[in-house]
């Protein structure tokens, strides 16, 4: 009696867009990773990877801005996204940010992202290797539904080790 009514919970499944393999799509730091890294490899491009100082440098950035009431890529005073990248000690090469807010789910997020030629350019730019995200619920500036976003991305510069170039004696 097992096999039919799995039989009946797997179409069931299937008539409403509900897979197993299918992850979630909540949105989470590793969701909103997953899903710009899934665009990205559509192009040949290399992951992103989730890098610490970013992540602390973008929940910085999310406080600041809650506190001080706005959402924009600048702050009211002038400050932008960079600060907070440096306090972090992200010793970036370039370096860029996504903000979104109201969103429900993780795939809408990043798509409605890649429609943005700008933050597309993010997502898609091969000079940036890794991203922090910061994540609530809510707007910074008020009540409202849906999450609120921001994604650093980086690519920290490369120190090169000093050579010492040795004679022949």
């Amino acid at each position: 009696m097992k096999r039919p009514v799995i039989a009946l919970l797997l179409t069931l499944a299937a008539a409403f867009g509900v897979s197993a393999a299918e992850p979630s799509n909540e949105i989470t730091t590793e969701n909103v990773i997953r899903l710009m890294n899934d665009y990205r490899a559509e192009e040949g491009l290399p992951p992103l990877h989730g890098e610490t100082r970013l992540a602390l440098a973008a929940g910085d950035r999310m406080r600041h801005m809650e506190e001080e009431s706005y959402w924009a890529h600048e702050s009211p005073d002038g400050l932008t996204p960079f600060l907070w990248i440096r306090a972090r000690e992200y010793n970036f090469q370039t370096a860029g940010e996504n903000l979104a807010s109201g969103f429900e789910t993780a795939r809408l997020l990043v798509q409605s992202w890649m429609e943005s030629p700008g933050h597309r350019a993010n997502i898609m730019s091969p000079d940036y290797e890794d991203c922090g995200i910061a994540i609530i619920d809510g707007a910074t500036t008020g009540p409202a539904t849906g999450k609120s976003i921001v994604v650093l991305f980086g690519k920290t510069r490369q120190t090169l080790e000093p050579t010492i170039a040795r004679g022949r004696q």
